[in-house]
């Protein structure tokens, strides 16, 4: 349903997808609505139905479970996308969806710096020439002309 990068992630997505349908108001008013009986969550990985009080039942399965064994956490996410079959002259659907997504690992510091060791360059920079010769203090004249 959602397009994977097979490069970063080796998991397929792990997804509960339930779809509302456009009620042709606007808001203040509820825009997409399903009927809490008759609309049923669609597992991504099995194609199982679930209720709204089954949500707990399919976290559990083993599917599931190895996502969250993996690192995984749940996550809400919806997209407004075109209706494959109009409903009452509808062309919109509401798809949301609660799925498992790795937690980002990134930036661990909280000001946006680098830590010193990442700033750092690994090695002393050379900044003089090669054929730079040093000074003694014999050669450091110390008269300020006037």
């Amino acid at each position: 349903m959602y397009p994977n990068n097979k490069s970063s992630y080796s998991m397929p997505f792990c997804g509960l997808t339930i779809k509302l349908y456009e009620t042709q108001k606007k808001a203040p008013s509820y825009e997409y609505s399903a009927s809490s009986t008759k609309a049923k969550f669609m597992c991504s990985l099995t194609q199982k139905l679930y209720g709204i009080s089954q949500v707990m039942e399919w976290y559990n399965t083993a599917q599931v479970q190895a996502y969250a064994k993996a690192g995984y956490q749940l996550k809400w996410g919806s997209k407004i996308q075109q209706a494959k079959e109009t409903k009452y002259g509808a062309d919109t659907e509401q798809v949301v969806t609660l799925y498992m997504v790795k937690p980002y690992q990134g930036g661990q510091n909280v000001d946006g710096m680098k830590p010193i060791g990442q700033s750092l360059p690994p090695q002393a920079t050379q900044f003089a020439p090669d054929h730079a010769q040093p000074i003694g203090m014999n050669d450091i004249d110390d008269e300020i002309p006037f």
